[in-house]
């Protein structure tokens, strides 16, 4: 039988952590999360405990989640804020989640914005590009970097928060669990670094976490709609499920000069106009990719 509770000190005191005994009986699979989250709460405390200014990359979607609800479980809630980039082109209703989940959990939630419009953007630039990701230093970089130099004028014991795991994908593997950002030169940690994306879903269902209910149409949250990393299929559904939002990248593809497409997939341009004729097609040509190398890399 594993433990249904444990004592978690930290820089207030002591706080009583409850570990949901899921089948209430002895089961290997939960008393495995039960220790997993034990040895994370607790290395939270320790490694969170040198700074002033924590900030937990919220964007709204499972890893995120579960990262900010294991920051306030370990941590008091006055020493934790959640930090949200709204790129202007996340899926229509994750904003409000995000704000709403903030308020459930009372933890005041910091929103910063680009200078640009994605749109705009893209008639100048044309979209990005596997070899020219320029949305993420303009969308996420740049308005991330002007917070931090904000809260600098405070204190430089910064620590970012974020959901990044090594299983998403080889590039993420190679990545850091904690390190010095070298653009925005503050201290990032990732507490579910090495967490699977099973443990990700066993700590929602045990917890009763929230989930992001765009999981149950995308399979994802998405924060950022950038096509570098976007399949026919997921603009497909796009289409359907959000056909007004869907039409604005639609609208930014036509104002291209040279004839670009939005998409470039297995080495043929795809063009937004085609998908609006019929998206249920591409759905049916084409996988749902729902998973970008470089997304909550903070690169």
């Amino acid at each position: 039988m594993f433990p249904l509770s444990y004592l978690s000190g930290n820089s207030i005191g002591f706080i009583r952590i409850h570990i949901p005994n899921i089948h209430r009986g002895i089961n290997m699979a939960a008393a495995a999360l039960s220790r997993l989250v034990v040895k994370t709460l607790n290395e939270i405390r320790n490694i969170c405990g040198d700074f002033d200014a924590i900030y937990v990359m919220f964007s709204g979607g499972r890893d995120s989640l579960v990262s900010l609800d294991l920051v306030l479980k370990a941590l008091d809630n006055k020493m934790v804020q959640a930090l949200f980039i709204d790129t202007g082109i996340g899926t229509p209703g994750l904003k409000e989640y995000v704000i709403e989940m903030s308020k459930y959990y009372n933890v005041k939630l910091n929103v910063v914005e680009p200078e640009y419009d994605f749109f705009d953007l893209v008639v100048k630039k044309g979209f990005p590009m596997i070899k020219y990701r320029w949305c993420k230093d303009y969308l996420k970089i740049r308005p991330l970097k002007r917070f931090i130099e904000s809260i600098k004028e405070k204190t430089n014991k910064i620590l970012l928060i974020t959901g990044v795991r090594a299983d998403e994908s080889w590039f993420k593997s190679k990545a850091f669990k904690i390190y010095d950002h070298p653009i925005l030169n503050v201290k990032v940690y990732a507490p579910i670094f090495e967490w699977s994306s099973k443990d990700v879903r066993k700590y929602i269902e045990a917890y009763n976490l929230r989930e992001n209910p765009l999981y149950q149409t995308y399979g994802k949250a998405y924060d950022c709609w950038c096509t570098v990393f976007k399949s026919p299929a997921d603009f497909a559904l796009l289409a359907i499920n959000h056909p007004d939002f869907f039409q604005m990248f639609a609208d930014a593809e036509a104002k291209l000069k040279s004839g670009g497409s939005a998409l470039y997939y297995n080495g043929k341009k795809i063009y937004l106009r085609d998908i609006a004729k019929n998206p249920r097609e591409y759905l049916k040509k084409y996988p749902i990719n729902r998973s970008c190398p470089f997304c909550k890399l903070l690169i």
